[in-house]
C-alpha cells in the first residue's frame, strides 16, 4: 500500500503533469523536471512532490524555458491544474472517496486543499504582475472572461473552467480578500471591457453584451469583488476626466452602452433606417422593443452599483466619488456650445443617472416624503468641497463625515463654481470660506444626502442636457424645413446662378433633413421612454418639496402646511438657501415645462402613481412651487427662471386662443370657425390643483401681476424682446384664469383695490390637500409689503399702457409695410412698371422678398401680442378703472387710444387689409376697435348698473364711481389736439354697428360717451395763454405745462409737477435732472406755492374771459 508521501507524489504528478522521476515509463509523457528531483536528493530528501516540495516543483514548471517548450501560457497552466485538482477533490468528496477510510480521505483533501491555495496564489500573482512570468499563449484575464462568458453548452463542452468557476472565485476571494484583491480582479474587469467595446458586443442590436454584463454581476455578486472593484486602480483613475472616464476606466464600457444614436450609429442606419416612412403606430413598435432592451441594461447597472455601495461606507464613498467625478470633468455637458468629442456621451449620462435615479428611490418615491429632512442644503460646503482627509483637526475627524473632493480637486472646483440660486461669486467664496472654518458642528452626512445631489447632478448633466440638445434638434429640423419651403415657394430672393441648381440642392437639402429626422425618432425612444420619464418627474417631486422646506417660513414643509415667507428683499433670503445651486432650480423646471408640452401623459401617470389615496401629488406641489418663486422673486435672482414658471402656468391653464370668445364687450369678435381643439386631461386635473390651493388663491395673481413688471429688466441684451415674449404669455395665463373662475377675478379686483387703501383678502374660500392648502401668510400683504404691492399697482398700468403703445404701432406699421411691398410685387409680376434693367429688377424682386419676410416674421409676433395687450387693458379698466385714471398715466393713455383709434377708424384705416391676414397674422382689426372703444367707455362713463359677464365669469360690481377720475380721463381725451376727433367715434359707432360687434346698450353707452367728449371740449387757446403769461416757477420744467399740485425732488431741488414726475418715475425711478435714484413717496408737497399757482390761475382766466366778452360785444 502506498504512503501518503507516494500518493502525493502520484497526485500532483498528474495533476500538474510532472515527473521528477524519469525512469518511469508512466510518466514519460509528462514534463521531466529532472533538476529539480538531482537538488531534492542532494539535500537528501526523496525526490517526491508533496505539498512540501510542490512550491519548487512549481516554480521550474513556470520557468521560461518550461513554458516556451510546453505551448501553453503559465495563466493557461496554473487554471488548468487547478481545475484537475479540482476534479479530483470533487472524486474524493464524492462517491468514490466513500470507499477511503475517513482519516485517510480526509487528510488527501487537505493536503489538495494546501496545493490548490498554493494554485490560487500563483494564479493571482500572475494576475496582478504579469510580466512576473513568460509572456506566452492567453492571459489569465482571458481564460477567465472566456468561462464567466461561456454558456451552458459551452461549459459541458470546450470550456471546462466555466463549470468550475464558482470554485475558482470562491478560493481567489478568500485568498486574497485581505490582501490584494483590487489587483487580482481588476485585470478581468478590463478584459470584460475591451470585450464589450467589440463591434459584435457594443450595439444593443447585438446580443453578445447581454453575456459580458452577467459576468460583471457575477462577479460583484461576491461581496468581497464588489468592495474590491472601487478599490482598482483602474476604477477611478486620477489622471482620466472629460472622456476618458468613459473609455478608460474599469466601468466606462458597461455605461456606454446605450441606443442614443451618439452612441451607436447603426441605431438610425440600421434600426430606424425607413423609420420617417413609417407611420407612428410602427414606429412606436420599435420605440418599445428598444426601450425593453435599454431597461434590461439599465437594471443590470444598477445591480452592478448597488451592490458597490452596498459593500462598505468606503466603497460607497469611493463610488460616489467616482460618480461626482465623472460629472465634476464633465460639466460642459450642460453648455450651450461643447465639444461632444471631450465629454462622455449622451448614453454613458443617462445610464450613470438611471443607476442613481434607481438608488435614489428608497426616499423619492414615499409618498409622504418622510425622509426629507435627512438631505442638508450645506452638503455642498461641508461634503463635496472638502477633502477625503477632512482637512481639519482630529475632533472634527471624530465627529464630522469625511469631504468627497478628489485629489486635483476637480469635485471641489466643480461645486464651487457653479451658479448659485441667489448669490454671487463673491458672497458664494465668503459663505464658503466662512462655512469651511466652521466645520461641520457635529452633523453626519448620510448616504440620503449623498445620493440626492449625486443624483440632481447626474439629472443636470444627463438627461436634462440631453432634453435641451434634443429641442435645439427641433429648432434645426423645423428652421431646415422652414427654409427649403421658403427657397421653393420664394425662388426670386436667390441669385440666377442660386436659380439654375436649386433641384439638385434641394435634393441634397431633403437627404439631409431625413438623417435629422432619423435622428430625432432615434431620441424619441429614449427621451419619451414613460417609464424614464417617471421616476425623473418622481424625483423632481421630491426636489421641489426640498426646495420649498427651504423657503418655508417654518422650515417645517411637508410635515406642515406651506408658510409663506413674510418679508421679501435679497436681505431676508436665508444663505443656506441662496447657497444652492441654481441647477437644482433650473432643472425641475425645465423638465415639467418640457412634460408640459411634450409628454403631458407623464404628469398624469406620475400622479396616479404616488398619488394614490394619501400623500403628496405632483400636480399639488407643481402650483404651489411655481406661485411661491414668483411671489418671492427675491429668492431667485434669475429672471428667464420665473419666466419659465410662467411657461408652466401657461401650458398647464391653457385655453386655444383660436376657440377663445373671451373678448371684453364683444359679441362673436368676428373669429374664424377652427376645428375643435381637444384639450389634454392634465389641464384640468392642474387648474383642479390650483383652484384649491390657498397659496394660489391668495398669492397667484399679484405674483403674475408684479413679474409683469419686474420682467422689464432683465439684465440680458436682449431684454427689450425678451419681455414681450415674457408678457404675452402672462397675459395669456391671466385671460384663461380669469375666463375659469370668478375666485381669480376677485382676486384682481382685491389687489388693484389696494391703491385706494383697501386691504380686503381673498374671499374664494375652499380647501385642498392638508400639506398644501393651509398656506399661512407672514404678512397681510402680497408681494411682501404695502408699499410694494402699491408700487407694483402703478407700475404695472404705466408698463401696460406703454406695452399697448409700442405693440400698437409696430404691429400697424408692420402691415402697412407688407401692404406696400406686396402691392409692390403684384406690379413688378404684371409688368404693369418698366424696369430699367433685368439685372435691376431681379435685385429689386430680391429685396422685396427679403422685406416681406421680415415683416411677416415681425408681424406674426407683435400682432398676436398687441391682441392680448389690448385685451388685458379693455379687462382691467372695466374691472379696476380708478388706476388707469390717475393723473400721471391718464394723459398719455388718451393720446395712445386717439391715436390707434384713427388708425382703425380713420379714413386709412383700409390701408391696415392686408391678404389673408386672419390666417396669416391672426389680426382682426375688428376686434381691436371694440376693445380700444371698450376702454374709453369704462375709464369714460360710470359703470353701468349690470355689468355684462367677461368669458363666462361674472364682474364684481364696482363701487361708486369717482367723478373726477372720470372728468380727468374725459378732459384727457378731448385736450389732445394731435389725434382727437369726434368723427373717430361716429366712424367707430358705425363699424361696430354694421358688423354687429356690440349689444345696442354698448352702443347707446358709447354714444354717450363722445357725447361727453364734445361737451368737454375746451378752448386750447386758454391752456397756450396760461403758459404764455405764467412765471417760469409755475411751469413744469420737463413738460412747460401749468403745475397743479407742485412738489419738491430732495435729489436735486427742483419743483416739478406731481403727475409729470410720478409719471417719469414710473419708467425710470431717477431723478431727471441728475440721475439719482428716487421714488413717488420722497416728493416734498408745496402746499403753499400750490394755492400761489391756483390763485394766479384763478385771476388769469377771469382777465382772459373778460377780455374775451369785451372782444365779442366790440364785434
Amino acid at each position: 500500500e502506498k504512503s501518503f508521501e507516494q500518493w502525493q507524489d502520484d497526485a500532483f504528478s498528474s495533476v500538474l503533469s510532472v515527473t521528477l522521476d524519469t525512469t518511469n515509463p508512466k510518466r514519460s509523457h509528462r514534463t521531466s523536471l529532472q533538476s529539480v528531483g538531482e537538488e531534492l536528493r542532494s539535500e537528501g530528501l526523496a525526490a517526491l512532490i508533496t505539498t512540501s516540495t510542490l512550491e519548487r516543483v512549481l516554480v521550474a514548471r513556470l520557468e521560461e524555458s518550461v513554458v516556451a517548450g510546453s505551448g501553453v501560457s503559465v495563466d493557461g497552466y496554473l487554471l488548468s491544474s487547478w481545475g484537475a485538482m479540482q476534479g479530483v477533490v470533487s472524486n474524493l468528496s464524492g462517491a468514490k472517496g466513500k470507499t477511503l477510510d475517513p482519516a485517510v480521505r480526509a487528510q488527501r483533501i487537505g493536503a489538495l486543499g494546501e496545493a490548490q491555495r498554493l494554485l490560487v496564489s500563483y494564479i493571482g500573482l500572475s494576475l496582478q504582475m504579469p510580466d512576473l512570468f513568460a509572456p506566452l499563449g492567453q492571459p489569465g484575464q482571458r481564460i477567465i472572461a472566456n468561462a464567466l462568458l461561456a454558456d451552458d453548452s459551452q461549459a459541458q463542452g470546450s470550456n471546462a473552467l466555466a463549470p468550475l468557476l464558482p470554485a475558482l472565485l470562491d478560493q481567489l476571494v478568500a485568498r486574497f480578500a485581505s490582501d490584494s484583491l483590487p489587483d487580482v480582479i481588476a485585470p478581468v474587469f478590463r478584459e470584460l471591457g475591451l470585450r464589450m467595446v467589440l463591434p459584435s458586443n457594443r450595439s444593443l442590436l447585438q446580443p453578445g453584451f447581454r453575456h459580458i454584463l452577467q459576468a460583471v454581476e457575477t462577479l460583484v455578486a461576491y461581496r468581497e469583488i464588489a468592495q474590491a472593484v472601487p478599490h482598482m486602480a483602474t476604477f477611478d483613475p486620477e489622471d482620466c476626466d472629460g472622456r476618458r472616464m468613459q473609455t478608460s476606466t474599469a466601468l466606462g464600457a458597461f455605461l456606454a452602452l446605450s441606443a442614443f444614436p451618439g452612441s451607436d450609429e447603426s441605431i438610425t442606419k440600421v434600426y430606424y433606417l425607413d423609420a420617417p416612412a413609417r407611420n407612428a403606430q410602427d414606429r412606436e413598435a420599435l420605440h418599445s422593443s428598444l426601450r425593453t432592451t435599454v431597461q434590461f441594461l439599465q437594471a443590470s447597472l444598477f445591480g452592478i452599483f448597488d451592490k458597490l455601495v452596498r459593500s462598505g461606507a468606503a466603497e460607497r464613498d469611493l463610488t460616489l466619488r467616482f460618480t461626482l467625478r465623472t460629472l465634476a470633468t464633465n460639466a460642459l455637458r450642460s453648455g450651450m456650445q461643447v465639444d461632444l468629442a471631450k465629454v462622455v456621451d449622451d448614453g454613458f449620462a443617462d445610464n450613470l443617472a438611471a443607476v442613481w435615479l434607481r438608488l435614489s428611490e428608497p426616499f423619492t418615491g414615499d409618498p409622504h416624503l418622510r425622509r426629507i429632512g435627512r438631505v442638508d442644503p450645506d452638503w455642498v460646503a461641508l461634503r463635496a468641497m472638502r477633502s477625503s482627509s477632512n482637512g481639519g483637526s482630529d475632533a472634527e475627524a471624530d465627529t464630522d463625515a469625511l469631504g468627497l473632493d478628489d485629489e486635483q480637486s476637480h469635485i471641489g472646483t466643480y461645486w464651487r463654481e457653479l451658479t448659485r440660486i441667489s448669490a454671487d461669486k463673491e458672497f458664494a467664496d465668503s459663505y464658503l470660506e466662512r462655512t469651511g472654518k466652521q466645520g461641520g458642528g457635529g452633523r453626519a452626512f448620510g448616504f440620503i444626502c449623498d445620493c440626492f445631489f449625486a443624483t440632481a447632478d447626474a439629472l443636470h448633466l444627463g438627461p436634462v442636457a440631453t432634453i435641451s440638445r434634443y429641442l435645439e434638434l427641433l429648432k434645426r429640423i423645423s428652421r431646415f424645413k422652414e427654409d427649403i419651403e421658403r427657397i421653393q415657394t420664394a425662388p426670386e430672393i436667390l441669385t440666377p446662378v442660386q436659380r439654375a441648381s436649386l433641384p439638385l440642392v434641394v435634393e441634397r437639402w431633403n437627404s439631409q433633413l431625413d438623417d435629422l429626422k432619423r435622428e430625432k425618432i432615434a431620441l424619441d425612444a429614449q427621451i419619451f421612454d414613460p417609464r424614464r420619464l417617471g421616476s425623473i418627474l418622481v424625483f423632481y417631486r421630491f426636489v421641489m418639496c426640498f426646495l420649498l422646506r427651504q423657503v418655508d417660513r417654518e422650515s417645517a414643509f411637508p410635515e406642515k402646511p406651506f408658510a409663506m415667507p413674510a418679508e421679501e428683499g435679497s436681505g431676508s433670503v436665508p444663505d443656506r438657501w441662496r447657497m444652492l445651486p441654481q441647477f437644482l432650480f433650473e432643472d425641475v423646471v425645465e423638465f415639467v415645462v418640457f412634460l408640459a408640452m411634450h409628454s403631458p401623459d407623464t404628469l398624469i401617470d406620475s400622479t396616479l402613481q404616488l398619488g394614490r389615496t394619501e400623500g403628496l401629488r405632483t400636480f399639488e406641489m407643481i402650483p404651489v412651487f411655481a406661485v411661491v418663486f414668483l411671489a418671492r422673486p427675491a429668492y431667485v435672482s434669475n429672471p428667464y427662471m420665473k419666466a419659465k414658471l410662467v411657461d408652466i402656468l401657461h401650458m398647464l391653464t391653457y385655453c386655444d386662443p383660436r376657440e377663445d370668445s373671451d373678448y371684453v364687450d364683444t359679441n362673436e369678435a368676428g373669429s374664424l370657425a377652427h376645428p375643435a381643439v381637444h384639450l389634454h386631461p392634465s389641464i384640468s386635473q392642474f387648474q383642479s390643483c390650483l383652484d384649491h390651493s390657498a397659496v394660489s388663491r391668495t398669492f397667484l395673481v399679484p405674483a403674475l401681476l408684479r413679474f409683469y413688471v419686474d420682467i422689464e429688466q432683465t439684465g440680458s441684451s436682449s431684454q427689450f424682446y425678451d419681455k414681450f415674449n415674457i408678457r404675452y404669455y402672462l397675459a395669456r395665463t391671466l385671460r384663461a384664469l380669469w375666463a375659469r373662475a370668478p375666485l381669480y377675478v376677485e382676486a384682481t379686483r382685491t389687489f388693484f383695490l389696494q391703491s385706494a387703501g383697501s386691504s380686503s383678502s381673498d374671499s374664494a374660500g375652499g380647501s385642498g390637500a392638508q400639506q398644501l392648502a393651509g398656506a399661512a401668510c407672514g404678512a397681510g400683504t402680497t408681494t411682501g409689503s404695502s408699499r410694494r404691492d402699491q408700487q407694483v399697482i402703478e407700475e404695472f398700468v404705466a408698463r401696460l399702457m406703454t406695452d399697448t403703445t409700442y405693440l400698437l404701432d409696430e404691429s400697424l406699421s408692420q402691415l402697412l409695410t407688407i401692404r406696400d411691398t406686396e402691392k409692390r410685387q403684384a406690379e413688378i409680376a404684371a409688368g404693369s412698371e418698366p424696369q430699367s434693367s433685368a439685372g435691376s429688377g431681379a435685385d429689386e424682386s430680391r429685396d422685396l422678398a427679403q422685406r416681406l419676410q421680415e415683416s411677416e416674421r415681425i408681424a406674426r409676433s407683435y400682432v398676436s401680442l398687441a391682441h392680448e395687450t389690448v385685451h388685458m387693458l379693455a379687462f382691467l379698466t372695466r374691472l379696476v378703472p380708478k388706476p388707469f385714471q390717475a393723473g400721471e398715466v391718464v394723459g398719455r393713455l388718451a393720446a395712445m387710444l386717439n391715436y390707434n383709434l384713427k388708425q382703425l377708424a380713420g379714413p386709412k384705416c383700409s390701408n391696415l387689409r392686408v391678404r389673408n391676414m386672419a390666417s396669416r397674422f391672426a389680426f382682426n382689426p375688428r376686434v381691436l376697435l371694440s376693445e380700444l372703444i371698450s376702454v374709453y367707455v369704462h375709464l369714460g362713463l360710470p359703470p353701468a348698473a349690470v355689468e355684462e359677464s367677461d368669458g363666462g365669469a361674472r364682474l364684481p360690481a364696482n363701487k361708486p364711481a369717482d367723478a373726477a377720475a372720470i372728468d380727468r380721463f374725459v378732459a384727457s381725451v378731448v385736450e389732445d389736439d394731435r389725434s382727437y376727433s369726434a368723427t373717430l367715434f361716429e366712424e367707430a359707432y358705425a363699424i361696430l354697428e354694421r358688423r354687429s360687434l356690440k349689444s345696442t346698450a354698448s352702443l347707446a353707452r358709447l354714444r354717450l360717451f363722445a357725447h361727453r367728449c364734445k361737451a368737454a371740449k375746451v378752448d386750447t387757446r386758454v391752456i397756450e395763454f396760461l403758459e404764455a403769461q405764467a412765471p417760469d416757477a409755475y411751469l413744469d420744467p420737463l413738460l412747460a405745462s401749468l403745475m397743479t399740485d407742485p412738489v419738491r425732488l430732495p435729489t436735486s431741488g427742483n419743483v416739478m409737477d406731481r403727475a409729470a414726475i410720478k409719471g417719469q418715475l414710473l419708467s425710470d425711478p431717477r431723478d431727471p435732472f441728475n440721475r439719482a435714484p428716487l421714488t413717488a413717496d420722497m416728493l416734498v408737497p408745496l402746499p403753499d406755492l400750490r394755492t400761489e399757482i391756483q390763485d394766479w390761475r384763478d385771476a388769469k382766466l377771469a382777465d382772459y374771459y373778460e377780455s374775451l366778452r369785451q372782444d365779442q360785444d366790440g364785434a
